[in-house]
């Protein structure tokens, strides 16, 4: 006999710094986590649905319905989202009181204690820890057998196809949330980047929603750029962008490669141009080798 099907509703959560219920539609970067988690669950069990406050609003106000919906409510976003993830347990649970909450992302990660009072899961993992978290919760039946991103249900992802091929950061910049938990870079299999590529399909631009795309060498960046660069001559993607930090302008070859594969842009931090004494003292030195300015 099949399980009955679950619903299940991703949310990334997102709360302006004017905290008021703004719709952010051109918003570059945006969020990947929503995709990724739902991948892990069975299309034949579960029925998901997926909700994006940077490009929707905040959903009480724009989609209230949505919260009594769910068996499972699975939230993530950045530190700054950390009330947002309480806001939306509360309101699902009073519409739902049977509702299983699962928050992670790097609010839950810099809370880690103190969340699990608030979630019935709280999940300082990688997006991957959903698994676990499925098969407790629900059961085996309700865990995907095959990982495949749903780029079919992200809405606000059209001309850009975002993915990720590393996580975290090499560096260890003092005033750095994403470093200050203390987890390593790392860098996903060619596997896995390929599995985002063909699941988002078509797209104008391919994009690295990575932090720092050049964290573990030159063979391996440019061993993404090639998987990327073979689907581009194939008609897939007609450019690429992504993140990176100074020190990829410090070899010219970056530079040639990345306009020869069709790099339409690449985004830098700046957070001072004080290179002598700011940069260094929040050990961001790989943005203090050269004059910001000139």
């Amino acid at each position: 006999m099949n399980p009955p099907r679950k619903k299940i509703l991703i949310v990334n959560c997102y709360f302006p710094e004017m905290r008021e219920p703004i719709k952010r539609r051109n918003e570059v970067p945006d969020a990947l986590a929503p995709v990724l988690l739902g991948g892990w669950f069975s299309t034949e069990h579960c029925e998901v649905k997926l909700y994006n406050e940077v490009h929707s609003g905040f959903i009480e106000v724009f989609q209230p319905d949505l919260l009594s919906w769910p068996d499972m409510l699975v939230m993530t976003g950045l530190t700054a989202t950390f009330d947002r993830l309480l806001h939306l347990t509360a309101y699902a649970r009073t519409a739902n009181p049977r509702v299983v909450t699962v928050a992670g992302g790097h609010a839950v990660r810099c809370l880690p204690v103190y969340s699990e009072q608030f979630f019935d899961y709280a999940c300082t993992g990688d997006v991957e820890e959903i698994r676990e978290v499925i098969e407790e919760a629900l059961g085996p039946a309700y865990l995907a057998e095959e990982f495949r991103p749903r780029y079919d249900l992200a809405y606000w992802i059209k001309r850009l196809g975002y993915a990720e091929a590393t996580r975290n950061c090499n560096f260890k910049c003092s005033f750095c949330s994403l470093t200050g938990v203390g987890r390593k870079y790392s860098a996903q299999s060619a596997d896995y980047l390929e599995s985002q590529m063909d699941a988002m399909g078509r797209r104008l631009i391919f994009f690295f929603n990575d932090n720092q795309l050049l964290g573990d060498g030159k063979a391996p960046f440019r061993a993404r750029i090639g998987q990327v660069q073979r689907r581009r001559e194939a008609g897939q993607f007609r450019y690429w962008s992504g993140f990176v930090t100074d020190t990829f302008f410090w070899d010219e070859e970056n530079i040639r490669l990345a306009r020869e594969t069709g790099c339409l842009s690449l985004f830098v931090g700046v957070e001072s141009f004080d290179d002598s004494m700011w940069l260094k003292s929040v050990n961001k030195k790989q943005n203090s080798r050269m004059n910001q300015v000139e």
